[in-house]
């Protein structure tokens, strides 16, 4: 070959190379530009799903507040209610034992008088 064959298929291939990658420069500034109006999309209904659980927790919120504060309100009566009960055994058992003792003494002094 000579030089100025392999000079002309050089420019050529460099001319093809060049073109080429203009080509796939284009195509990917396509792709983008054809792919904004999706993301653009996809932005739009994420900011709706985080309004719509934003505003499904600002209704459930006062509820489950509420829910919480009546269980803890229930918690606490049960426990006073508890308590209530073991003091009033407690006081019945001291009151039977006091009962029964004043008996003894009672009868003991009955019969200590005959």
């Amino acid at each position: 070959m000579k030089d100025s064959d392999l000079s002309k298929k050089l420019t050529w291939m460099i001319a093809l190379l060049a073109a080429n990658l203009l080509v796939t420069i284009v195509m990917a500034g396509a792709l983008v530009l054809g792919l904004l109006p999706k993301i653009e999309r996809a932005v739009q209904t994420t900011e709706r799903v985080e309004a719509r659980f934003q505003s499904f927790a600002d209704e459930v919120q006062p509820v489950v507040t509420a829910g919480a504060g009546k269980a803890i309100e229930t918690i606490k009566k049960m426990d006073a209610d508890r308590l209530s009960e073991t003091a009033t055994e407690k006081t019945d058992s001291l009151l039977d034992a006091a009962a029964e003792k004043a008996k003894r003494f009672l009868d003991r002094d009955e019969k200590q008088d005959e």
